[in-house]
């Protein structure tokens, strides 16, 4: 009796493990490379939280299909390289899509991942990127960059009032694949709209000062700077601007503000226009229960990163699901459910998202935000028409 009882025992522990390997065996893994360490840690920290939230969000209410996502990360320091090495190590590990952030680390990757065929979400808006021709399997949520441009210069257009002049225009830009995406984009929209471009100056992540590009765009006198920056180097720029009494209005895209920007711009941020692409807060919205449960903190909840990160991540995990009621839960069955033209509610942090084979544009509408009070207002909605010409530039 006592040697059946140990058998039984042994057999039950054997029976254990064999049905958690074969859990383990079900989980469904998807890669997440994001900056950690690097210069744009501030804001791909709370976009991967999100990711991770979500993760959470989707285990919690079953899953794939009841298969639990494992999202393996790796920190990439925004450098090239180490994401080339950090995307092989996750492939290897049998991921089956990714999560990315940057343009670069996004853009080098993009005909790797189209031979893999591993679905890449990403940070990265850039408007090739939503070319299936140049990059099919590269997707992200929401309006491109270079329609965030857009969207910006044609609200300056509607309410420029002086019909003695055109209005005057310069542009603030990164000197990387992010900050010279746009630029294409900007001059021929500002032709077709007749606004003058007046200047271009380079500020680069890191900067902690902007006070020689500010000088020369001060003596061009811009009526409008665009800002094709992330939070911190916008939080210089309008505070060395502030300093030098240069007052133009400033636009920016979906990377000018996060909630730590009023504070380290000072009083010069007042005004300022920031095109987003998803809601500001998720306050309000039928989400944020669930994304409060999930969240790390109750102030997530008003991180757009943070917020687009989630979004970014239901868009996928909307289409793994397609996959897997069509029998095959694998990349290019992600791809064909993410092209199928279905819409994808992304929890209504934005306008549902419609991808196809012929068009990774998800989106067309922007919401723009201003700086008033110390807090970001609602100024409206910008809906772009879909010009063919504009996929992918």
């Amino acid at each position: 009796m006592i040697s059946l009882a140990k058998g039984l025992v042994i057999a039950g522990g054997l029976a254990v493990a064999l049905m958690a390997a074969e859990s383990r065996a079900q989980d469904v893994k998807i890669g997440l490379l994001y900056d950690a360490t690097g210069p744009v840690a501030a804001q791909s920290v709370p976009y991967a939280r999100g990711i991770q939230a979500a993760v959470r969000a989707i285990n919690s209410a079953g899953g794939i299909g009841g298969k639990q996502i494992t999202l393996l990360a790796e920190d990439y320091g925004y450098q090239i390289p180490r994401a080339l090495a950090a995307y092989r190590k996750l492939k290897a590990a049998g991921v089956i899509a990714i999560q990315g952030f940057g343009s670069g680390d996004t853009e080098a990757l993009m005909d790797t991942v189209a031979r893999d065929r591993m679905p890449w979400f990403s940070a990265s808006y850039s408007a090739h990127l939503a070319d299936p021709q140049r990059a099919p399997y590269n997707y992200f949520a929401g309006a491109d960059y270079s329609a965030q441009a857009r969207a910006g210069l044609k609200h300056i257009a509607d309410n420029w009032t002086d019909t003695t002049r055109r209005p005057r225009l310069a542009i603030v830009y990164m000197d990387n694949a992010f900050g010279k995406s746009v630029l294409p984009a900007i001059q021929s929209y500002a032709d077709e709209l007749k606004i003058e471009i007046v200047g271009r100056e380079v500020v680069n992540p890191g900067a902690i000062d902007a006070v020689a590009p500010v000088s020369r765009l001060k003596d061009l006198k811009p009526d409008f700077i665009w800002l094709q920056q992330i939070a911190s180097t916008v939080a210089v720029i309008i505070r060395d601007s502030h300093k030098a009494g240069f007052t133009p209005k400033f636009y920016g895209g979906v990377w000018t503000y996060d909630p730590n920007l009023i504070d380290l711009a000072g009083p010069g941020i007042e005004g300022m226009v920031t095109v987003q692409l998803a809601a500001l807060t998720a306050r309000g919205l039928p989400v944020a229960t669930a994304m409060a449960a999930a969240a790390d903190n109750p102030a997530q909840l008003d991180d757009p990163n943070f917020l687009r990160g989630w979004a970014s991540m239901i868009a996928l995990a909307t289409a793994m699901k397609a996959a897997d009621r069509a029998g095959s839960l694998t990349g290019q069955a992600i791809k064909t459910a993410l092209d199928s033209g279905t819409p994808i509610e992304v929890d209504g942090l934005m306008e549902p998202l419609v991808f196809t084979a012929r068009d990774h544009r998800s989106s067309d509408v922007t919401l723009l935000y201003r700086i008033e009070a110390r807090k970001p207002v609602p100024l409206g909605t910008v809906r772009l028409e879909r010009r063919p010409s504009w996929l992918g530039h």
